[in-house]
């Protein structure tokens, strides 16, 4: 039974763990998106969790490492999930790229995280680093998802050979433009990510 009790006990204070860095990167989260990264101070997010401003600095060296860890816990495990990461050879481009696209309104839009991307368009000028961070661990690896659907479209001739064009920007960059909307404006004029969607759809698919 002590046996059993000892390999138990760091399981829960692994969990117990996990559960207050969490806590902190919800934390931040909220005082950053409020006050903005530059604005926002270590004993800002201290005061957000509850917690002593020591308490923070024991799992966070600095703000910008809290900011990549709120990064890593709220958008790697969305984009380990993400649809985009499995080639079903059933289903055409086209139904994979509006499922893809589907799944980063529904996950990233309709969600606080929403609030990380509007951080990077905001200050990533002013913090470079932060912004290279984001876009090597996040925005890259949806390039790279939606590349892959868009090269599947073209061998299949569901899409147009855009070489040089930019097709993969030309997407990425639509779906960034639907997420500043939706951040502004969404309450003004509610966007139709379907009608968007099929917008953006004809100028991959092939000319006849």
């Amino acid at each position: 039974m002590s046996e059993v009790a000892e390999v138990a006990s760091p399981s829960r204070r692994e969990q117990q763990k996990e559960a207050k860095r969490l806590a902190l990167v919800d934390a931040a989260l909220a005082v950053f998106s409020r006050v903005g990264f530059a604005a926002a101070k270590i004993d800002d997010v201290a005061e957000e969790a509850g917690v002593s401003k020591g308490t923070v600095y024991l799992y966070f060296d600095s703000k910008e490492q809290l900011f990549e860890g709120m990064v890593k816990a709220k958008m790697l495990p969305m984009l380990n999930n993400a649809p985009g990461l499995v080639i079903d050879p059933d289903q055409s481009a086209t139904d994979r790229l509006k499922q893809h696209l589907r799944f980063f309104y529904t996950k990233v839009l309709d969600s606080d995280r929403r609030q990380i991307m509007r951080l990077i368009m905001s200050e990533g000028p002013n913090f470079p680093d932060l912004a290279e961070f984001y876009y090597t661990n996040v925005l890259s690896r949806g390039q790279a998802m939606i590349n892959a659907i868009i090269q599947q479209g073209i061998e299949n001739g569901e899409f147009r050979n855009m070489s040089g064009h930019g097709l993969m920007h030309n997407v990425v960059a639509g779906a960034l433009a639907v997420g500043m909307w939706k951040q502004v404006f969404d309450r003004f004029q509610p966007i139709d990510l379907d009608a968007y969607y099929e917008i953006g759809r004809a100028s991959c698919r092939e000319r006849v």
